[in-house]
C-alpha cells in the first residue's frame, strides 16, 4: 500500500487541478445513531406516528452537531492537507455535512444531495430555501433532554404556502434542486478549464447508487482527458472501464480507511 500511497501522493502534487468524489461509503452511518440510548427511546415513543415523523431529522441533525466522529474528521484533515496548495474541487454524495465543517473552501463544494444545511417546503411552492427554525431545533432538543413532552413539539411549516418544512434532501417529496445548482453551476465551468490539462481524479467510496453524479461522468472525463488519471476507492466496485485502464487505479478499501492511512505515512 505504501508503494500506492506514494504514487497518489505525486500524482496530486504534480498535477494542476484535483478532482475529488465523495460517494456514499464515505456517508456517515446512520445505523450508529441507534447507539444513542435517548435516540431509541425517542424512536420507541413516537413509533409510526406520522404527527412525528419530522422529530428524527432534527434528533440526526443534533447527533452530528453534538458528537462529530474523529474518524471522519481526522479523514478529512487528511484530505485538506493533501489539496492544500492545489485547485480542487470536491463533489460529494454524503448528506451528513461533515464535509462542511472540516476547513474546506466552500467555493469549491459541491453536494447534490442536499443536507442539514438549509430548509425547503415540502412541496417547494416557491422553489426558495430557508434557514432551519431555531425555535424548532430548541425545542426538539429541548425533548431530547427531556425538558418538554412530546405533545409539546410543533412541526415547522413553509411561511408562504403553512405546507411542512422539510431539510433540502434528497429524498424530499419535491426535492429543491436550487439548494445545489449555483455550486453545480461553479462546478461544471471549473471542469470546463480542465481540459487537457494534467488532472487527478480521487474517487472515494462512489458505488451505483447514484453513478451519474461521479463515477460514470469521472470516467468520461478520463477518457477524453489523456492527461488525467484516476484513482479509484471503494471497498468492492474499484474497478475502471478497459477503456482507461491505463490511466487509473483501483484500490479496494473502505474510502475513510485509506484516508486515515496516510495519517502515520510520510514520503
Amino acid at each position: 500500500m505504501d508503494a500506492k500511497l506514494q504514487k497518489l501522493k505525486e500524482k496530486i502534487q504534480d498535477a494542476d487541478l484535483v478532482l475529488v468524489g465523495l460517494g456514499e461509503e464515505c456517508q456517515y452511518d446512520w445505523n450508529a445513531l441507534l447507539q444513542d440510548e435517548r435516540y431509541r427511546e425517542i424512536e420507541e415513543e413516537t413509533g409510526n406516528d406520522e404527527r412525528y415523523i419530522w422529530i428524527a431529522p432534527f434528533l440526526q441533525k443534533m447527533i452530528l452537531c453534538r458528537g462529530r466522529e474523529e474518524r471522519w474528521d481526522k479523514a478529512y484533515h487528511i484530505l485538506r492537507e493533501m489539496l492544500e496548495g492545489k485547485n480542487y474541487f470536491i463533489v460529494s454524495l454524503c448528506m451528513d455535512d461533515y464535509l462542511y465543517g472540516a476547513g474546506f473552501d466552500a467555493a469549491k463544494l459541491v453536494s447534490p444531495c442536499g443536507g442539514f444545511r438549509m430548509m425547503q417546503c415540502a412541496k417547494n411552492c416557491a422553489g426558495e430555501l430557508s434557514d432551519m427554525p431555531k425555535e424548532s431545533y430548541e425545542a426538539v432538543l429541548r425533548y431530547y433532554r427531556g425538558e418538554l413532552p412530546l405533545s409539546a413539539l410543533e412541526e415547522p411549516v413553509c411561511s408562504l404556502c403553512g405546507e411542512k418544512l422539510r431539510f433540502n434532501q434528497l429524498g424530499v417529496e419535491k426535492y429543491a434542486e436550487e439548494g445545489y445548482l449555483e455550486q453545480w453551476g461553479s462546478y461544471t465551468k471549473w471542469l470546463q478549464g480542465t481540459v487537457n490539462k494534467k488532472l487527478c481524479l480521487l474517487e472515494l467510496g462512489a458505488g451505483m447508487a447514484y453513478p451519474g453524479i461521479i463515477r460514470f461522468p469521472f470516467e468520461k472525463v478520463v477518457y477524453y482527458n489523456k492527461k488525467a488519471f484516476l484513482y479509484r476507492v471503494h471497498p468492492q466496485l474499484y474497478q475502471a472501464g478497459e477503456e482507461i485502464a491505463d490511466r487509473s487505479s483501483g484500490i479496494a478499501e473502505n474510502p475513510i480507511d485509506f484516508l486515515l492511512s496516510f495519517e502515520n505515512y510520510s514520503t
